[in-house]
Order: structure tokens, then C-alpha cells, then sequence
């Protein structure tokens, strides 16, 4: 039963989706169909109601016309109808028939007697079938005084002519309609189809490009209408999506390079570690020298979660309040136990809200990088402005080089050798570190000179709410 509703439900969606014009050119013809149909076919029926009112009222006009000429000559002296008066007709007040035009053969007056008595009241219209008019005419009666005595003026006309009209006007607008539709609906998918005609080649070239082709690109139709800003913007993704696909092939590429190395000389340790079974010393000394290439992959194995989690937008953080200038004092400690350059902190106990052991590689990283290219001082700086805590960490080396700057924190970026040092990191330090600066909603630049005339690189994360209490336990604990 289950497979017999879904049968039924994707018959039912497949004669919903069939419904209507699949193609947007289709779809465009038909929507131009559909307003040319509605648009015309409302104007006829306007111009049909208009131009019957104001045939309606042009008869009405002529009608009243005569009943005043015949009044006039009734004021002046003639109580009759003009010979050449078409339809007319007097008739007094009690129905008696004073007067009727040539046309009108009978001696019966043409009003009944309901009809007389409301245009005694006032001016009568009536359309209806008049012996001497033929079955659709219009009467216009209106009466007049005259010596006392009370008449009602009847005149007529035939609404034979109108009517044909109407009709051949009926007869026109059927006709014609459907032709204008159908010129229209048809100019609407010549339109449609030159219009999109740049879509459907762009369409074409989109299904055969692939990333084995790099700088193939859409055919960018000419002009600054919506198409061609289309395939402009369709191009500079294809730039964005290349220039990706190219940044991740370096970074695999390099990363398999930083791997290569510490497992060859893993290897090449294990393997002379299996051959100095009978010497305990270089035994050790080889097992050691394993564990130190362990250690530096496992490093490199945490760098590259992390700029991997950055790229997903998921390093997790555990924010608390912390001295920053107490948590620099604890990295230069462990940093400078070792012979190099000294490290200086400066500053003023700041509290913000970060998580502590992020910056802590943070710190570990700047710190290093620059004791690393540093020829005898580091200065560590800490202080707090606007509710932002600036690190500055500066050393009094060589500087970035300047073609260096713009790339300091891509990834695999070495300085190493334009600095004129050896046994440099993977290239990932400065990356990791913009990495977690931008999760705590920070800044980080570069850039050589001032303080010390080397490289200089600046963090700047917002201190967050910190209170009081939470300010002094913070301090409390880096103490």
C-alpha cells in the first residue's frame, strides 16, 4: 500500500510539475499571452460599453432636439408636425391625438396609457418594439403647455442602425483579439528567446567546464543590462571557486611536504633504533630522536585541525576571565628558559574574556616566531583601550620582508631564509594565529618598524564583560 501512495503521490507531482510551459521562454510567451489576452480583451469590453453609452447618448441628444424645435413651433401658433419630421406624434392630455408626422400610418397614438400618463408627469424614454420604427426603437416623450392646455411632444427613432453596428463592432473585436494575442504572444517568445539566447550559450559552456580546465570561462555577453552582469558575476566566481581550488591543492601539497619530512627521519630513527639493539646508548639516542619528530608531527597535526576548524568556522572556545599580562609573564617564562634572546613585558594587568588556552598558543606562537628571528631583544606589550586588549609583540630583527607583508599570516608563509635563519616552523604559526584571533572576534596585523625596529605584530581582541569579582579571581589564579 505504501508503494501504491507513493506511485500515486509522484504521478500526482509529475502531472503537477507538467503542467504549464517547462522552459522560462515558454513560460515568459505564455505569461505575455495571458496579459495581452486580459489587457485586450478588457479594453474591448470598455470600448464596446463606452461606444454604445455614446451612441445611446448622441440619439438621446437628437431626440430631445426635435421635441424642442417641435415645442417651438407649437409656441409659435402651429400645433402640428412638420412634414419632414421622420417620427413625431402629439397627443393631449387625454390621450387625444392632435398631431403625428407623415410615417406614422395609424391613427392610434403610440404611447399606452401608462406611458402617457408618467410623461405628463415629466420627460419618458422607452426602448421598445414602435409599429413604424420596427421592433428596437427609442420614444422620447415630454410635455408642453401651451394656452392652457397640457400636450405631450412623442418622437422616435430607430435603433436598427446601432444595433448593426454594435454588431460588426462585436464581430471586429472577436476577431482581431485573438490575432493581437496571438502576434503578441508570438513577439514575446521571439524577445524571450533573444534575451536569454546568452543564458543558453552560458548554459552550454557551464556543462563542459571542469577544474582540469583552469581559465576556461563564460562567454560574458556584451552591454551592462542584467545578462551581462550575470555572466560578469558568474566569471568572477569561477575566479573565487579557481583561486580556492588552487590555494587547497598548495595547501594539501605543502602539508604533505611538512609530513614527508618528519616521517622519513621517523623512520630512518625506528629502523636504526631496530639495527642498535646491542648498543643500549644509540638506542636511546635514536628512540629519543623519534619521539622529538612524534612530538613535532603531532604540532603539526594540531596546527592543521585548527585551520581546518577555522575554515569551517568551528574552533571552540571556552571563555573566561583572564590577565593577559600575567599569561604573557607565564610564556615568556617557559619560552626564555632556554638561551636566545631576551623577552621583556610591559604593561598593566588587563582582564578580558578569552579562552585560555588559545591564547596561550597564540601567545606561544608570537612570542617564538619572534625570539626566532630576533637578534637580542623581544618586547611584549600589553595594554587596554575602548574595551579592546592590544598584545604587541615586536623584536629587533631583520622585519618582514616586503613582499612578505600582505601573505605574513597565509598559510606554509615562511620568512625564514629572507630573514637569514634556519630551522624554521611548518609556515603555519602567523595563520594560526589569525586563525584564533578572528574566533575571539579580534584583529591581527604586521607590519616592521616602531618599537624596535624589527617585525611587529599586533593583536587586538575585545575585552569583553568582566566584572569585579571575576576580575579579581582572574588575577588571583596568573599570580
Amino acid at each position: 500500500m505504501g508503494r501504491t501512495v507513493g506511485r500515486m503521490r509522484g504521478r500526482t507531482d509529475g502531472h503537477r510539475r507538467a503542467w504549464g510551459p517547462r522552459s522560462l521562454r515558454g513560460r515568459l510567451a505564455l505569461l505575455f499571452a495571458i496579459g495581452s489576452a486580459v489587457l485586450l480583451l478588457s479594453s474591448a469590453g470598455s470600448l464596446y460599453v463606452i461606444l454604445n453609452r455614446q451612441l445611446g447618448q448622441a440619439i438621446d441628444e437628437g431626440l430631445r432636439q426635435r421635441v424642442t424645435d417641435i415645442a417651438a413651433d407649437i409656441d409659435a401658433g402651429a400645433l402640428v408636425v412638420r412634414p419632414e419630421e421622420p417620427f413625431a406624434q402629439l397627443i393631449s392630455a387625454s390621450g387625444t391625438v392632435l398631431g403625428s408626422s407623415a410615417t406614422i400610418t395609424s391613427s392610434r397614438r403610440v404611447l399606452g396609457p401608462t406611458e402617457l400618463h408618467e410623461a405628463l408627469r415629466q420627460e419618458f424614454r422607452v426602448t421598445r418594439d414602435v409599429n413604424g420604427l420596427g421592433t428596437n426603437a427609442r420614444l422620447l416623450a415630454r410635455p408642453h403647455f401651451v394656452g392652457g392646455q397640457e400636450v405631450v411632444i412623442v418622437v422616435g427613432s430607430s435603433l436598427e442602425t446601432v444595433s448593426v453596428g454594435q454588431r460588426r463592432l462585436g464581430l471586429a473585436l472577436a476577431i482581431a483579439s485573438p490575432i493581437l494575442i496571438s502576434a503578441i504572444a508570438g513577439g514575446g517568445w521571439l524577445l524571450a528567446g533573444a534575451a536569454l539566447h546568452p543564458v543558453g550559450r552560458m548554459t552550454e559552456e557551464a556543462e563542459v567546464i571542469s577544474l582540469t580546465e583552469e581559465g576556461r570561462r563564460l562567454p560574458q555577453p556584451p552591454g551592462d543590462d542584467e545578462i551581462a552582469r550575470l555572466g560578469r558575476t558568474l566569471n568572477a566566481m569561477l575566479d573565487r571557486i579557481e583561486a580556492s581550488f588552487a590555494r587547497e591543492r598548495a595547501f594539501v601539497d605543502d602539508a604533505s611536504h611538512e609530513l614527508r619530512t618528519p616521517l622519513a627521519i621517523l623512520r630512518g630513527e625506528l629502523e636504526l633504533a631496530l639495527l642498535q639493539t646491542d648498543d643500549p646508548r644509540e638506542m636511546e639516542r635514536a628512540l629519543r630522536s623519534s619521539l622529538e619528530e612524534a612530538e613535532r608531527l603531532s604540532r603539526l597535526a594540531d596546527d592543521l585541525l585548527v585551520l581546518a576548524r577555522s575554515q569551517a568556522g568551528g574552533i571552540p572556545l571556552t571563555r573566561e576571565s583572564l590577565d593577559i599580562l600575567a599569561a604573557s609573564q607565564n610564556v615568556t617564562r617557559r619560552i626564555g628558559a632556554g638561551a636566545g634572546p631576551a623577552v621583556v613585558v610591559k604593561g598593566e594587568p588587563v582582564v578580558a574574556m578569552v579562552d585560555a588556552g588559545r591564547l596561550d598558543q597564540i601567545l606561544m606562537n608570537l612570542i617564538g616566531n619572534a625570539r626566532r628571528f630576533a637578534n637580542e631583544q623581544v618586547i611584549v606589550e600589553v595594554h587596554q583601550a575602548d574595551g579592546v586588549t592590544e598584545i604587541t609583540v615586536a623584536d629587533d630583527g631583520p622585519g618582514f620582508p616586503s613582499h612578505l607583508l600582505p601573505h605574513a599570516f597565509d598559510r606554509f608563509t615562511r620568512g625564514d631564509q629572507a630573514r637569514g635563519r634556519h630551522g624554521g616552523g611548518a609556515g603555519l604559526g602567523l595563520a594560526i594565529v589569525a586563525a584564533l584571533v578572528q574566533a575571539h572576534r579580534g584583529t591581527v596585523e604586521a607590519n616592521n618598524g616602531e618599537p624596535l625596529g624589527g617585525a611587529c605584530v599586533r593583536v587586538r581582541i575585545p575585552t569583553g564583560d568582566v566584572g569585579p569579582t571575576s576580575r579579581r579571581a582572574s588575577i588571583a589564579r596568573s599570580a
